[in-house]
């Protein structure tokens, strides 16, 4: 559901204007999830719409709660039989963050990341994106903590900049004061990098927070961890960072999984420094360290020594530096691990190597 459903609704079953308001009312403030809730509509609407119209494109088809409860992954059922996940993250008291997917699968083919070896299924629409935002703000988890969404992460299955007018459309949404209405400093898109969208982003969401997985800063090591290298090497990377802080001189997040024996030794770490520092704005970039999260791609995490050696590394060579928290790992819901075990319509997914020909013919 959003602005656009929402006027859909009203042309269509010639309602008088002011149901707008009481639809906005209903699903964006109150958390209401059924149209047989909204007691301000006659009864016989109530019904007609319940019948005939869906307030959420994706249907919940399990949940997943982790031990600590501290970390919640809902896998949902859109209107073609696709599948998608969400995740909702507690990682301090009073803080909730919602993780939201852009795409049904992915088609980068990144080989630490288990939605990449799903392939590309297909884009969702703006609704289908917004509305894990609002399943998560009518669920009775946040209900329960009487806790309400702090943060929006575009950091679930998918390429954001690969699905752009659709997550361009979404943001414009969450941002709506008639609707989510959430600030665009709480809102972060993740990217792998696909470079001619970064400076059009930086034009159109100068204040919405921009992240970008690197995973290496060595082209032959970063091409093997993430195909999109190639046709997006570092060095383009590099000016596509000096471009968009020149634009909104606002921070950027450099992501960056430490895997054990692939890109956590020191000279890795000399490598990501030297990355940083050739950025202009160097001042402007924060890196975060993640732990690799298991799947079934074969790499396993860094030990917790070597990750504080590199990151110890990073910070003494004047790199601002965190090692980020891993929730949800006891229900593949952590950075990486989203995918489906049995994915409807998985065997017309398209996969790397004629996805990123066909990426960067567009």
């Amino acid at each position: 559901m959003n602005s656009e459903k929402i006027n859909f609704l009203v042309e269509t079953y010639k309602l008088p204007k002011f149901r707008i308001q009481q639809f906005y009312d209903a699903f964006f403030d109150q958390g209401i999830a059924s149209f047989n809730l909204i007691k301000t509509l006659p009864k016989s609407l109530r019904t007609q719409l319940n019948t005939n119209e869906q307030v959420l494109t994706g249907a919940p088809y399990r949940l997943f709660s982790s031990k600590s409860k501290n970390a919640f992954k809902a896998l949902l059922r859109l209107h073609d039989g696709a599948l998608i996940e969400t995740v909702l993250l507690n990682p301090k008291p009073g803080l909730w963050s919602c993780c939201i997917s852009s795409q049904a699968g992915c088609g980068l083919g990144c080989t630490f990341c288990a939605t990449g070896s799903m392939g590309l299924i297909r884009n969702l629409s703006a609704e289908e994106i917004t509305d894990q935002v609002l399943y998560w703000q009518t669920s009775d988890i946040l209900k329960s903590f009487r806790s309400k969404l702090n943060n929006i992460v575009y950091m679930g299955m998918g390429e954001p900049f690969c699905n752009k007018k659709a997550v361009f459309s979404s943001l414009n949404e969450l941002m709506n004061p008639s609707t989510f209405n959430i600030g665009a400093r709480h809102i972060s898109v993740s990217t792998a990098g696909i470079i001619p969208v970064i400076s059009e982003f930086a034009d159109t969401f100068p204040q919405i927070n921009l992240a970008l997985s690197l995973h290496a800063a060595d082209d032959t090591l970063r091409q093997k961890l993430m195909p999109i290298n190639k046709p997006y090497p570092i060095n383009k990377l590099r000016d596509a960072i000096d471009c968009y802080l020149n634009k909104t001189n606002r921070k950027v997040f450099i992501e960056y999984i430490l895997i054990d024996n692939e890109n956590d030794g020191i000279p890795m770490a000399e490598h990501l420094v030297t990355f940083v520092k050739s950025i202009k704005k160097n001042h402007l970039v924060h890196v975060n360290l993640i732990l690799y999260n298991r799947t079934d791609g074969g790499y396993l995490e860094s030990q917790k020594q070597i990750a504080d050696q590199f990151k110890n590394y990073l910070v003494k060579n004047g790199v601002k530096t965190t090692i980020r928290k891993n929730l949800g790992r006891d229900i593949n819901g952590a950075c990486g691990q989203l995918a489906l075990k049995n994915p409807i319509g998985n065997s017309s997914a398209c996969h790397t190597d004629a996805y990123l020909k066909k990426l960067t013919r567009e």
